[in-house]
């Protein structure tokens, strides 16, 4: 087919919202027609007519023939040289194509176009180079491997039965049941079953853990097998269940079982050849290295995490309309994913539509600024996404999804949209790290489990 673009009269633009133009493109009809004599060649040079040599038939006849066909591709092709045409404007720099309008398209008329476009605006890139990211100290102490030693150890713990009153640390099978001004409080708050009724469930005495009733743990110690006892637990005038924040709620309990959990001693050879060590300092020399290359990937993500907040927290500018629902949608449809399948109820997600989708847009609109600004800094500093830098993603992908890497690339091969994110992603990714090279680490002093 024909590729020589169409001249174009003129092209006219106008705004149609935030970040989104209307281009109004005129042909000339003699250039119309002259594209309409070329489409015809084509057709006769791939048509078959009884009578007729193939390329010798008369346009009159392909005309009469392929009238409807030649007029769409007539249509097509004044289309195609539109959107191109608003594509290579230097005054604009279009993120997508939405609509392509040409209305009748024939050989005696001029033709118009219109083409809807989201644009990215013009903005002033933010000064990247002098960002300065907060970062950890990544020498690990005696402490932190004895304290990671002592974890080791309790997970492979055993629970053993015994005969005695409850100390702090025993783990008891019991059962309680919580009232509330002498009514049930399964019945107040049936959606949250740990504070209202429990059967044969296992609490860990005197435990400092946040979650669960403290009354309860608290109230296990110095309890024995077939002991019952009320205790009461004040709740806090801000705690998270409206109906009990501020009350007093009394817990019928009741003991059935007591375990004393025993951690090995890491130095026993048992031990020692469960977690494949020949000794206990080879152990803690291999917990010391996991430990700072953990603290070296925090640090990493600690970085990503704050260059992200910086680009977020510059200028605003107009965005992409049509790529903020997109990435809205996505979201949205994401949380509500994930809510089902950790067993909230559709009836719940579906009362809270509203505040999800509020959620949904704020960071579809932070997806999409973050996505520009990354995408001009890229440009800038000519960052460049390589054949090996996709498959070495693609092969991270496959692993995580747990599918054979090689069908898995070959399956987003084939899926040129799928394709495209995956490159734009690591466009991205590429882009923040050449962002963190260039910034300044300063090295925080903070107690551990601190954030930056």
């Amino acid at each position: 087919m024909f590729k020589e673009p169409i001249p174009i009269v003129k092209i006219e633009l106008k705004d149609a919202g935030d970040a989104r133009k209307v281009a109004t493109i005129t042909f000339e009809a003699e250039e119309v027609a002259e594209r309409e004599k070329k489409v015809c060649k084509d057709f006769a040079n791939q048509a078959n007519i009884p009578g007729f040599r193939k390329g010798k038939v008369p346009p009159s006849v392909i005309r009469s023939r392929f009238g409807k066909q030649m007029n769409e591709e007539l249509k097509r092709q004044v289309s195609t040289d539109a959107y191109e045409a608003v594509l290579k404007r230097d005054d604009l720099r279009v993120h997508s194509v939405l609509k392509v309008d040409a209305g009748e398209v024939d050989s005696g008329n001029a033709a118009t176009v219109e083409v809807t476009v989201d644009i990215e605006a013009d903005f002033e890139l933010p000064d990247y180079e002098s960002y300065q990211l907060s970062i950890s100290k990544t020498e690990v102490s005696d402490e932190e491997v004895e304290k990671e030693l002592t974890n080791l150890c309790e997970q492979r713990a055993s629970y053993e039965i015994v005969e005695r009153p409850i100390e702090k640390g025993d783990y008891v099978k019991c059962s309680y049941e919580g009232s509330l001004e002498g009514k049930p409080v399964a019945e107040i708050v049936p959606e949250k079953p740990m504070y209202g009724k429990q059967a044969n469930t296992w609490e860990e005495a005197g435990s400092e853990a946040e979650m669960g009733v403290k009354a309860i743990s608290n109230g296990l110690i110095d309890m024995k097998v077939d002991d019952k006892k009320t205790v009461t637990e004040d709740f806090a005038d801000d705690f998270e269940i409206p109906p009990l924040a501020g009350k007093s709620v009394s817990f019928e309990l009741e003991v059935h079982e007591v375990r004393e959990k025993n951690a090995p001693d890491p130095n026993s050879p048992d031990f020692l050849k469960a977690v494949k060590m020949e000794t206990l300092d080879e152990l803690k020399e291999k917990i010391g290295k996991d430990l700072e290359q953990r603290k070296e990937y925090q640090n990493l993500n600690g970085k990503r995490n704050q260059i992200t907040q910086n680009l977020l927290d510059s200028e605003d500018f107009p965005l992409p309309q049509k790529a903020v629902e997109d990435e809205a949608n996505a979201i949205f449809q994401g949380m509500a994913q994930s809510g089902m399948e950790q067993g909230v109820d559709r009836g719940e997600i579906e009362t809270k539509k509203d505040e999800l989708w509020k959620q949904a847009q704020s960071n579809g609109q932070a997806r999409v600024k973050i996505g520009i600004i990354l995408g001009r800094i890229a440009e800038k500093e000519e960052v460049k996404v390589t054949n090996e830098d996709l498959a070495q993603a693609a092969t991270r992908e496959a692993m995580s999804r747990r599918v054979d890497p090689q069908a898995y690339i070959k399956e987003l091969t084939a899926d040129r949209g799928r394709l495209s994110r995956l490159q734009r992603d690591v466009l991205h990714d590429k882009t923040i790290d050449l962002i963190a090279e260039k910034s300044t680490e300063k090295v925080c002093e903070i107690e551990d489990g601190d954030k930056h």
